[in-house]
């Protein structure tokens, strides 16, 4: 079995030789490329994400997503697989009104950095002056029917099987739109044939927290609901494939 050490919660375990790449100081979060560009290149990893999603992932309760109708939501989930968590978005919701928040070390990555801001990727912001017009572009998006995909917990942790500790900041967002919240718990299961787990991943929601709360206190409101919820649903794992061990 794969042992990873690591020291906080906050490590980033897997990385790269991009690891880092700096967002020029005047990046443009609104749409890239032309529109044919960004609809080939979204149809393409649709296409790619019902091959993957349909031979190795069992969905439970992706009805909710389509209960949501044409308004914008956020979909929170945790990070434990590096080629799923790009596919499995695309697989249950619209590719067209598909975003994600991603790290900008991605946009580093010969030929498929340059493609993932067509496909919906928005790069989280290094600098602090960035941060405004982040925030206010996540914003016009889901008021604007699209829906946002976060992973609260930052940093990928191959097939882990708990919940990491959350960044509060990333649960400005529903808040600022008012729009709903839903999470993506994705948990893994013994198979007797094979060593690599069956992947199971729940669909929860939504989550609205109480709006007579100020935004702040709603944000605390939305990440406990939503992270009791993920908590309990990631309990039900029962296979470990990588073994992790603080040190």
């Amino acid at each position: 079995m794969r042992i990873i050490s690591y020291r906080t919660f906050h490590d980033d375990v897997v990385t790269s030789r991009h690891q880092d790449y700096r967002l020029p100081p005047d990046f443009d979060w609104q749409e890239p490329g032309k529109w044919w560009q960004r609809r080939l290149v979204r149809l393409l990893a649709k296409g790619i994400s019902v091959v993957y999603c349909h031979w190795t992932v069992a969905f439970k309760n992706a009805w909710r997503l389509k209960a949501a109708g044409q308004q914008g939501y956020v979909l929170y989930g945790n990070h434990t697989q590096p080629t799923g968590d790009v596919l499995m978005p695309y697989y249950l919701g619209d590719r067209r009104r598909f975003n994600v928040l991603a790290s900008p070390a991605n946009l580093g990555i010969p030929v498929i950095g340059p493609l993932i801001c067509l496909g919906g990727a928005l790069p989280t912001p290094q600098r602090f002056r960035q941060m405004k017009v982040f925030n206010a572009t996540v914003t016009e998006k889901l008021l604007a029917g699209d829906w946002v995909v976060i992973y609260p917990e930052e940093h990928v942790w191959p097939y882990y099987t708990g919940i990491r500790p959350f960044n509060l900041s990333a649960f400005h967002f529903p808040i600022a739109a008012q729009v709903p919240a839903y999470c993506l718990t994705v948990t893994y299961r013994k198979r007797w044939w094979r060593r690599r787990p069956k992947r199971i991943a729940y669909v929860d929601g939504p989550f609205e927290p109480d709006r007579s709360l100020s935004p702040k206190q709603q944000q605390h409101q939305l990440a406990d609901q939503i992270q009791a919820c993920m908590t309990k649903r990631a309990a039900t794992s029962n296979a470990t494939y990588i073994e992790y061990e603080e040190g």
